[in-house]
């Protein structure tokens, strides 16, 4: 194995992790994905001119950047924006190229790369497991927690260690949700959804047991974190897999699939008296402190704000919005709350014109998913995306915006779009442009 592929392994499986650690506003691991990307720079030109998907891709980042800016520098010159907040949005579009080029990349050079990433992501399951209150060295692996986070300048990642510190003290393992070494329950969430699918796509193409064993480990840490949108995304992913998959015996799974659903709908609701004896765990409860779910009006408070204002929202014209959605609904929480809905949230950044791109971007990838020739795994992404959209509908954070992590398995879309033979030939095409390149350099200079 290559050691600089190695290191790119890395940098890609523990994004998130090292916020602390940075330069400026880039953190150290950014940084670096950076490096290796002008290293690569020769791959990154060779990839943009065979590989369609991945050039409209780039293409489709562009777009969203350029609108970014424009609506960032009216902002700024009517004095409501400090300038570098135009900026900096501009080197996060270019890190979503990097991070995606990079990942890319890495899987054309091989599954062993891949299993690298795999490899880390069982690391940190463990660390998260020993941090739970049920550990015997919980006390201590939050204290090596505190050390990735100790300098961050966040008075909510401070609340969330305090939290975290007072129920493992306490042992309230029914209230304790899991985050590992992410700075909260809800990075970490994002992070164990594209590992699930990234395991499940693993497991699809090569079937080794591993990925199986990665699959079961990151359920049951998905439990232990008590996000019910997580635990409804990967179980919709397992079970939509294997729903609408081409098997043999199809009708007999579909029998299994259903009963097995129902079973688990049932073990959810009975699960306060079987697991957590009557304890305030969030699994066992369809909302949050015995309330009504405020967020679907959350979301139609923030799309009509964006609506409203098309070609840009401040924080101003937003909590306009807010009042005129309160004095309608009456619930509080729209007044202080933000939308908790990834795809909405896409009108904040890139103004209404990006959810236009938004659903160029959809037909793209739906498009090449469809032209795979393994239908197995145009199902699993299929099902994938709608997952993802399942789990992102409840918070924040989303692909282009916040959110690296998936896009590994946008990336997987343009690896797996041929068959086995025909992928090794363009594997072996793109290393002979690449060497062809540094040939024809080599005469040139001589």
């Amino acid at each position: 194995m290559k050691l600089k592929f190695i290191f790119i392994a890395i940098l890609l499986a523990i994004d998130q992790i090292f916020i602390r650690f940075k330069i400026g506003f880039i953190s150290f691991d950014r940084l670096l994905e950076f490096i290796f990307f002008f290293i690569l720079f020769k791959d990154f030109v060779f990839e943009l001119k065979v590989n369609s998907f991945f050039r409209k891709w780039c293409r489709i980042i562009v777009c969203l950047a350029a609108i970014q800016l424009l609506f960032k520098l009216y902002l700024s010159i009517i004095g409501e924006l400090e300038f570098q907040f135009v900026y900096t949005p501009l080197i996060k579009s270019f890190s979503f190229i990097v991070f995606s080029f990079l990942f890319l990349i890495l899987a054309k050079e091989g599954v062993k790369y891949l299993n690298i990433i795999v490899l880390i992501h069982l690391f940190i399951l463990v660390f998260a497991f020993l941090q739970h209150p049920l550990s015997p060295i919980a006390d201590q692996m939050l204290e090596i927690k505190k050390l990735l986070y100790v300098s961050a300048e966040s008075e909510r990642i401070a609340q969330d260690l305090k939290r975290e510190g007072t129920y493992i003290t306490g042992g309230y393992g029914d209230r304790f949700r899991l985050a590992g070494p992410f700075a909260n329950t809800i990075n970490f969430s994002y992070f164990a959804f594209s590992s699930f699918a990234l395991n499940l796509f693993l497991f699809i193409k090569y079937k080794r047991k591993q990925y199986l064993f990665l699959l079961i480990v990151l359920f049951i840490a998905s439990i232990l974190s008590q996000t019910r949108s997580l635990l409804l995304a990967e179980s919709f992913l397992i079970f939509g897999y294997l729903f609408f998959a081409p098997f043999k015996k199809h009708f007999f799974y579909k029998i299994a699939i259903v009963l097995g659903a129902l079973i688990l709908s049932l073990s959810i609701y009975t699960a306060g008296d079987v697991l957590f004896k009557g304890g305030s765990s969030r699994i066992t409860s369809i909302s949050a402190n015995g309330h009504s779910d405020s967020r679907p009006l959350l979301w139609i408070t923030a799309f009509y704000a964006v609506a409203s204002n098309p070609f840009g929202l401040t924080q101003a014209n937003y909590q306009i919005a807010r009042e005129e959605m309160f004095r309608i609904f009456g619930n509080p929480d729209i007044l202080y709350l933000w939308p908790h809905n990834g795809a909405i949230n896409i009108g904040f950044h890139y103004t209404f014109f990006g959810y236009i791109i938004f659903v160029f971007l959809v037909s793209l990838l739906l498009k090449n998913i469809n032209n795979i020739e393994n239908k197995k795994l145009v199902i699993f992404f299929k099902i994938a995306l709608i997952g993802y959209v399942i789990h992102t509908s409840f918070h924040n954070n989303f692909i282009l915006e916040s959110d690296y992590t998936f896009l590994m398995i946008l990336m997987l879309i343009p690896f797996s779009l041929n068959n086995e033979k025909s992928a090794r030939d363009n594997v072996l095409k793109w290393k002979y442009l690449r060497s062809s390149s540094t040939t024809h350099l080599t005469t040139k200079e001589s």
